[in-house]
Parts: C-alpha cells; structure tokens; sequence
C-alpha cells in the first residue's frame, strides 16, 4: 500500500484546523463553566489596605463566600499601580470568581440597560461578559441590583473596609 504524502498547503490547513477546534473546546469550556458556578448566597469582601513604597496603598481583598448549596469558599486578589480606582478592581475580580454566571442569565434585551461596570460581549462567536475594574466602588451597589443582589459597605477603619453582597 503506498503511502501519501500532504504538500505543504494540505499540512498548514490540517494545522490551523486543529489550532482552531482546540480554541473552540477551550472557549466552549470557559463559557460553560462560567455558567454552572455554584449560585452565591452571600459574599463578604474583606478589603485590607497595605503599604507600598511605590504605589501608595494597596487593596488585598479576601472573599468569604456562602452558597445556596451549602458549603463556604474564599477567594484572594490583590491590586496594584495608580491612576484608577484600585478597589473596584479588586471588588470586580471577586464578582467575576464568583458571580459571572449572573451575566449568563440575562437576557440580551437586558443587557442593554446594563449599569456601568457592566460588560457584555463576544470573543470569537463565544460570550464575554464580565464586571469592570477601575470604575468606582460605588457602581457595584447599581450592579448588584442589576444582577439581582445588594451591595453595601457595613464596616470601616483606617487600614480595612468590609462590604457584602446578598443574593435576593
């Protein structure tokens, strides 16, 4: 039996054409599991202000998370640089760890009356939506109530702020 040989051309689509099936797989499995994340209950946000030599003060948050499901989870995220507002970005990652399969379940009509902070989009036909950094702690009180929750600060001092998100 005699054995056939790819040109050149027949190689690179063969090539790309796996490039491209493990780039739908990876995105495929992103999305899905962005939407089966355990539904939150409630979510503590510990915000720990420290010092650093080069950019002031810096936020290290830690998320204490209660599920629906039972069971707890923590979740850490630190934030660093100048220029924008730094505890949102922090308060962001959190909300995106735990809460983006809140955005799944909008509706695209929805989507569009969307506070700020808020992002809905595509990346290569797939869904990306996600909560914005850098946008004002303030906002994630609007977002929350967009997502179906509450966001209040509930403690305070020099070096830590607390906030809570509950699920309605």
């Amino acid at each position: 039996m005699a054995h056939v040989r790819l040109t050149e051309e027949e190689k690179t689509a063969r090539k790309e054409a796996r490039k491209e099936a493990k780039e739908i797989a990876k995105e495929t499995a992103r999305v899905e599991a962005e939407k089966n994340q355990r539904k939150v209950k409630r979510m503590i946000l510990t915000i720990e202000w420290k010092k650093s030599r080069q950019w002031g003060s810096n936020p290290h948050l830690t998320a204490e998370v209660e599920y629906y499901s039972g069971g707890y989870n923590t979740g850490t995220c630190t934030a660093s640089g100048c220029g924008y507002c730094k505890e949102s970005t922090v308060i962001a990652e959190a909300f995106n760890t735990f809460l983006k399969y809140k955005l799944h379940e909008r509706k695209p009509s929805d989507q569009k009356k969307s506070p700020y902070g808020i992002r809905f989009g595509e990346y290569k036909g797939f869904p990306n939506h996600y909560f914005e950094g850098g946008v004002g702690t303030n906002c994630y009180e609007a977002i929350s109530e967009f997502i179906g929750g509450e966001f209040k600060k509930i403690a305070s001092t020099k070096t830590a702020d607390i906030f809570e998100y509950t699920d309605k």
